[in-house]
C-alpha cells in the first residue's frame, strides 16, 4: 500500500542514514502498520506532482503535546518518489491511500 499526503509546510525531520520523519497524521494505527514497506509521496497541492517521498520503514505514535496519538511516519528518501502524480479521486483528510490491485 502507498500513501499520498498533502504537506505544504515541509515539516520533516532528518534522522540518520537518509531517514526522515513526517508527522503528525490522523490515521488509524492498523492502517499505518499496513503502510510499512510501501511508498509515501508528499504533495504541496492536490493536482501537483509529489516533491518528496520514499519507502516507509516504520512509524511511531506521538506520545504527548498537541499531536498526541497522531502517527509519525519514518521513511527512507527515494528519488523515484518525486514527480509522481495521482488523480484527484480518493483523497480524504489531506491524504490518499492506494492499495495495489
Amino acid at each position: 500500500m502507498n500513501i499520498h499526503i498533502l504537506e505544504p509546510l515541509n515539516k520533516f525531520v532528518k534522522l540518520q542514514d537518509g531517514e526522515w520523519e513526517s508527522g503528525w497524521w490522523s490515521i488509524d494505527e492498523n492502517k499505518a502498520k499496513e503502510l510499512v514497506g510501501g511508498e509515501i509521496y508528499f504533495h504541496k497541492k492536490l493536482q501537483e506532482p509529489s516533491f518528496f517521498g520514499g519507502k516507509i520503514g516504520g512509524y511511531r505514535i506521538e506520545e504527548d503535546g498537541q499531536h498526541q496519538g497522531n502517527i509519525v511516519f519514518i521513511f527512507q528518501y527515494h528519488a523515484e518518489c518525486r514527480n509522481v502524480r495521482t488523480d484527484k479521486n480518493g483523497w480524504s483528510k489531506k491524504m490518499k491511500i492506494i492499495t495495489p490491485e
